[in-house]
């Protein structure tokens, strides 16, 4: 019977920083773990929860996933396996012997961690630049295109085979982080991981067409009513548009169908940052959800993004806010501002 990693959650040990090898060991001999991600997860967190899953099986670790929140997946997503497993609400409990790891999460918060006390340590795996290391090992590299990236690293140091449904995961995370393989994070590991991934099964045809060319009737209505109420500011250096509840209702839409739309906003010519605010309700209290994307990179948008207790990367970012829409665009407004 081989070993396995065994901790205790009163005594955890302190904050250290790890590689790809010793999380890849770590993994073999887990006795338990709860994979975790941020709430309203994009094709990164998704591709990566999947993948370690499915990864998980053939260790013969056992394993759990959880995600914050209680609305659907995007649609374009759920041809990945395992995810109708993943918990959702209220955060399960599990004793001392579970590891958590958590996946392109950069802040613990983002997945609701304050319901995991008891468990065993923390792995924290990302590539956000606001990362602080919050877990006891941390493997955080802010170059890497995407966070499955970072997981293909761990299971290549580890010997792990990859089979054609954990490359599609990994598949999905790096295709969405990079835009495609046309945002300014395409390294050419990028495409030589890609070209791995393809040769261990991955139909990239078959998740081309789930990802862009299978878009539900909801989410196209979303898409007309976010340009109806698109509007350049800053003499067109600024694009923002809105989506109320109402426009969710209307269409039949739910806050899954608006993973991505903001990727039409940031294509206008001239335009240097984009937001997308949302409205939602929760827990019975309304908010206003933004997405940010700097076009060029010369505006930050990670930084105003953290100063309303968001994050995210330098040109993708988003926030959450108690005030009205109305109002959070005019902040926006007014942050870009200062810094063109």
């Amino acid at each position: 019977m081989r070993g396995r990693v065994r901790t205790r959650g009163a005594m955890k040990a302190r904050s250290r920083r790890t590689n790809e090898a010793e999380v890849a060991e770590r993994l073999r001999q887990e006795a338990r773990v709860l994979i975790v991600t941020h709430e309203a997860p994009d094709g990164d967190a998704l591709g990566c929860l999947s993948a370690m899953l499915l990864m998980c099986e053939r260790l013969g670790v056992a394993c759990s996933a959880y995600v914050p929140g209680h609305g659907p997946f995007p649609r374009e997503y759920a041809f990945l396996p395992r995810l109708q497993a993943v918990v959702r609400g209220k955060p399960p409990r599990f004793g001392p012997e579970t590891t958590v790891y958590f996946l392109d999460c950069a802040s613990p918060v983002r997945a609701d961690s304050d319901g995991f006390a008891g468990m065993g340590e923390r792995v924290n795996i990302d590539h956000h630049q606001d990362n602080p290391g919050y877990g006891e090992w941390n493997l955080v590299d802010v170059s890497a295109p995407s966070t499955t990236l970072i997981l293909h690293r761990i299971f290549a140091a580890g010997g792990y085979a990859v089979d054609a449904d954990t490359a599609s995961a990994l598949y999905v995370g790096l295709v969405t982080d990079t835009g495609r393989f046309q945002y300014s994070n395409t390294s050419p590991e990028a495409h030589r991981v890609a070209a791995e991934l393809q040769e261990a099964g991955c139909d990239v045809h078959d998740v081309y067409r789930r990802l862009y060319e299978s878009i539900p009737v909801p989410k196209v209505r979303l898409v007309q009513m976010m340009l109806a109420h698109m509007e350049l500011r800053l003499e067109g250096a600024l694009v923002t548009s809105w989506l109320g509840n109402g426009d969710f209702a209307v269409s039949g839409a739910d806050e899954g169908h608006a993973e991505g739309l903001i990727d039409t906003l940031r294509c206008v010519e001239g335009v240097v940052v984009a937001a997308l605010a949302r409205e939602q309700v929760r827990d019975g209290r309304p908010e206003t959800k933004v997405s940010l994307r700097s076009i060029d990179g010369s505006v930050n948008v990670a930084e105003i993004a953290h100063e309303q207790g968001g994050g995210g990367h330098a040109r993708a970012a988003g926030l959450t806010s108690d005030k009205p829409v109305g109002a959070v665009l005019e902040w926006i407004e007014s942050s870009v501002r200062a810094r063109l």
